[in-house]
C-alpha cells in the first residue's frame, strides 16, 4: 500500500511535468483486452518495428498477471502538445516525437523516484511508440540501446486505454482527424504501478 507522502510527491512530479490529471485507482480497474493488440497488429504501421511494440511487448494476459501483483495504480493524463501555442502544430511528427519523449521521461522519473523511496516494485507504462532512436536496434538485430528507461506503452501491452480512463473518471474519445484545434483533443495516458 502506498503512503500519502509518496503519492503527493508523485502527483507533484506529474503536474510539474505538464500532466493534467493524476488519478489513483485499483489495478483491477485497469482493463486489458486482446482486441487492443489486434489494433496494433492490424492498424499501426509501427507493428513489429520497435522492441517496445508487439509482438515483443507483453501480451494482454501477461499484463493482467502483472497488474494483479500490485495494489495501486496511477493513471496520468497529458493534454495536447508541449510548448506549442498554436493548433494544429506546423509539424505533427516533430511535435509528437517531442511529446512522447517528454511524457516517457516523466513517467520513468516517477517510477525511479518511487523505487528510490522504497517501492521496489514500481513499474511504469509509457506512451505511444518508442521514439528514442531513429532506427530501432531491432532492425540491426541488436539489443535495445536504452534498456533501463524504455517502457512499453499501455496499448502495446494490451491495456484498453478508453475503458481504463473511464474507470478512472477521465473523459477520453477517439481522435477523429489530425486537425487538432486544442490541447484536450489529444490526450496521452501513462500508468504507474506501485506496491
Amino acid at each position: 500500500m502506498t503512503g500519502p507522502k509518496i503519492e503527493e510527491e508523485l502527483r507533484k512530479m506529474a503536474l510539474d511535468s505538464g500532466a493534467s490529471a493524476f488519478v489513483r485507482m485499483a489495478p483491477a480497474r485497469v482493463i486489458t483486452a486482446h482486441w487492443v493488440r489486434l489494433k496494433c497488429q492490424f492498424g499501426c504501421k509501427n507493428y513489429g518495428t520497435r522492441l517496445t511494440c508487439p509482438p515483443y511487448s507483453p501480451a494482454p494476459e501477461d499484463t493482467r498477471k502483472v497488474l494483479d501483483e500490485y495494489t495501486t495504480a496511477y493513471l496520468i493524463r497529458y493534454d495536447g502538445y508541449l510548448d506549442f501555442d498554436t493548433y494544429p502544430p506546423k509539424d505533427i511528427h516533430k511535435t509528437m516525437d517531442k511529446l512522447s519523449l517528454h511524457v516517457c521521461k516523466a513517467i520513468y522519473d516517477m517510477e525511479r523516484h518511487a523505487f528510490l523511496a522504497g517501492y521496489y516494485k514500481a513499474f511504469a507504462y509509457g506512451a505511444h511508440r518508442c521514439r528514442k532512436c531513429d532506427v530501432c536496434a531491432l532492425e540491426e538485430h541488436k539489443r535495445c540501446k536504452f534498456p533501463v528507461d524504455t517502457r512499453p506503452s499501455l496499448e502495446s501491452a494490451g491495456i484498453d486505454v478508453f475503458a481504463t480512463a473511464k474507470n478512472a473518471g477521465l473523459d477520453t474519445h477517439v481522435v477523429a482527424d489530425r486537425n487538432i484545434l486544442n490541447a484536450a483533443q489529444l490526450p496521452t495516458f501513462t500508468l504507474l504501478l506501485l506496491e
